[in-house]
């Protein structure tokens, strides 16, 4: 089973492809989505489901620019009460920082991370999950919504630069009506940039009782869907997935501990009854992330290394060859072979 992503992401699209005269009983079908199930009051849908449903309605309407129609009607309210929480938080930055905390609890396939670079603030969008990821037509709908979100929050336009890692999707001379848009494809990272100095704005929403109040319940739901998802899957999956993030690296077990919210002794005493350690997880996935990172002909050895998290070349390329039995040299060499054959 693929990660999830938050259902109101589908209430939304069968809401926008009505102007289409699209029924929901059409967009479903064939996804094993009940109609009934829109009514939920928060639900998940599989990610590949949702991608396949975004080229579905470009495909019923015609329209390749859905993603844009999508990403205009994005409210905080999309994430449930998440969203009341930034809502009624007080600043922008306030608002962003819950956003950060939230929404990678409740979906795997994204998280979003606020850096401070100078007089600039960026917010980026790493996917963790490999080979699991967003089709072009979702990250633009995640990016182009995310700034609509800020900009309701805000209620002022926060004169937002974006900036995509995929290369200019073919639907792009539809994407967006305004010329003046900012956007950069092929970038090191999918972000949005806006100044430092808009996260102080106060918000309008702003309502300190309904902040501390929902904000709580974010944290009882956090608690909630860790034990559901220790739960229904092995926990050394779940550790995996969570252990790798693109902006701040490798965490560690007590960072992994927190997020399940668990003690750290506890966690190690469930990972030894599955003949495990968090080491032998943390050298699996460095190994999946290096094969990947080998690959990308644009990085150096140095850099890949650096990526993640050793000293030097030496280091990386002596636990690379524990891992595999080649070097990181011969490994891409091959790789590289294999793809031009």
């Amino acid at each position: 089973m693929s990660p999830e992503l938050p259902g109101s992401y589908v209430n939304l699209l069968i809401d926008v492809v009505k102007k289409w005269n699209i029924s929901p009983e059409q967009m479903l079908a064939g996804t094993g989505i009940q109609v009934q199930k829109l009514e939920a009051p928060f639900w998940y849908v599989d990610m590949n489901i949702f991608n396949y449903l975004l080229e579905k309605a470009v495909t019923l309407t015609k329209e390749p620019a859905m993603s844009l129609y999508l990403a205009q009607d994005m409210r905080a309210s999309c994430y449930g009460n998440v969203g009341i929480a930034a809502t009624a938080a007080q600043t922008l930055s306030e608002a962003i920082e819950i956003l950060e905390q939230f929404i990678g609890l409740h979906c795997a396939v994204f998280k979003p991370r606020l850096k401070i670079d100078g007089e600039m603030a960026y917010l980026y969008f790493s996917q963790p999950l490999r080979p699991e990821r967003l089709n072009p037509h979702a990250i633009c709908f995640l990016i182009f919504g995310f700034a609509q979100i800020l900009e309701s929050l805000a209620q002022v336009n926060l004169d937002l630069r974006y900036k995509f890692q995929q290369d200019k999707p073919d639907f792009y001379r539809n994407i967006h009506p305004n010329k003046y848009l900012s956007v950069d494809f092929a970038a090191e990272a999918d972000c949005l940039i806006f100044k430092k100095q808009c996260l102080g704005i106060p918000l309008k929403t702003s309502d300190p009782l309904l902040a501390r109040l929902s904000r709580q319940q974010c944290q009882q739901d956090a608690q909630k869907l860790a034990q559901k998802r220790m739960g229904r899957d092995r926990l050394d999956t779940v550790i995996k997935a969570m252990i790798y993030d693109e902006q701040d690296g490798f965490l560690s077990i007590k960072q992994i501990a927190g997020k399940l919210h668990i003690s750290e002794r506890s966690l190690q005493r469930q990972l030894g009854q599955q003949q495990t350690t968090f080491q032998t997880l943390l050298a699996e996935v460095r190994r999946q992330h290096a094969e990947h990172l080998l690959k990308q002909p644009k990085l150096s050895i140095q850099e890949v290394a650096d990526r993640l998290g050793y000293a030097d070349i030496s280091h990386f390329s002596r636990a690379f060859k524990r891992w595999t039995n080649v070097t990181p040299k011969f490994y891409r060499e091959v790789s590289k072979a294999l793809i031009l054959n």
